[in-house]
């Protein structure tokens, strides 16, 4: 089933408060939307990894042409021209500045760690000749229109209730506003700020979503004993249980 449309959630908005906030409504779409971003790295939102020429011997990487960007999910540095590849590790600001200092001072090479600071990516040493940064990142998302499906789709239930929530309280119908904050965020998000409720939902679902089944051997068991599975022979190059035929589920 499709994501709900940003006119399909407000009209549940609508029925559930009896009012009709058209501004308010589509600024609370795109609130929502932000708001999850800030808490999880959803799978809609991520782009396809982007790789920024880094210039020998810089200690930076300009970032700025990805437009507004939220979250940088991974990075690595990866060889232009070959195969070898590292994870570049991003810290703090407080660790760069305990560990780093100075980043011109640190012998050239492929950088280990980085920081994101602002547009750029600051690295930790001077760049040797021939690498890139590949980022992978989250960038805002937004409705455009009443016929905009949900950009992120299993947030469509959570954005219905958020926006409830904060049309209640522009109502200044606090019990109201309360259930329904409730019910997007959960009961400890507004005591310690822990994330519940129908983000939570959201957010497991994100997780999972993607998982395939785990195919393994199962050395003792047989067809005569098992009613999933097959027997096939373990052709693994380098497995230590090459040449054997096992039962796999």
């Amino acid at each position: 089933m499709s994501a709900r449309t940003r006119g399909e959630i407000k009209a549940l908005v609508r029925a559930h408060t009896g009012r009709t906030k058209e501004d308010l409504e589509n600024s609370l779409c795109d609130t929502a939307l932000k708001m999850a971003l800030l808490r999880h790295h959803f799978k809609d939102a991520q782009s396809s990894p982007s790789d920024f020429v880094i210039t020998e011997d810089a200690t930076e990487v300009d970032v700025s042409s990805i437009s507004d960007l939220i979250n940088v999910v991974t990075a690595r540095i990866v060889e232009a021209d070959g195969s070898r590849n590292r994870i570049l590790k991003l810290k703090t600001r407080s660790w760069w500045d305990d560990h780093v200092v100075n980043a011109e001072d640190n012998q050239k090479g492929w950088p280990v760690y980085g920081i994101r600071w602002g547009s750029k990516i600051l690295l930790d040493r001077p760049a040797t000749s021939g690498i890139e940064l590949r980022l992978r990142v989250t960038t805002t998302k937004t409705f455009s229109s009443d016929s905009t499906e949900c950009p992120i789709a299993v947030l469509d239930v959570f954005i219905e209730h958020y926006v409830t929530a904060h049309v209640f309280k522009s109502l200044q119908d606090s019990d109201s506003y309360r259930d329904w904050a409730i019910s997007a965020l959960g009961a400890q998000y507004l005591i310690s700020g822990k994330i519940g409720g129908e983000l939570a939902n959201a957010i497991e679902a994100d997780s999972i979503g993607d998982t395939a089944m785990e195919i393994k051997a199962e050395p003792h068991d047989t067809p005569s004993t098992r009613e999933d599975g097959v027997s096939v022979e373990n052709l693994i190059e380098g497995h230590g249980d090459f040449g054997s035929t096992r039962w796999w589920r």
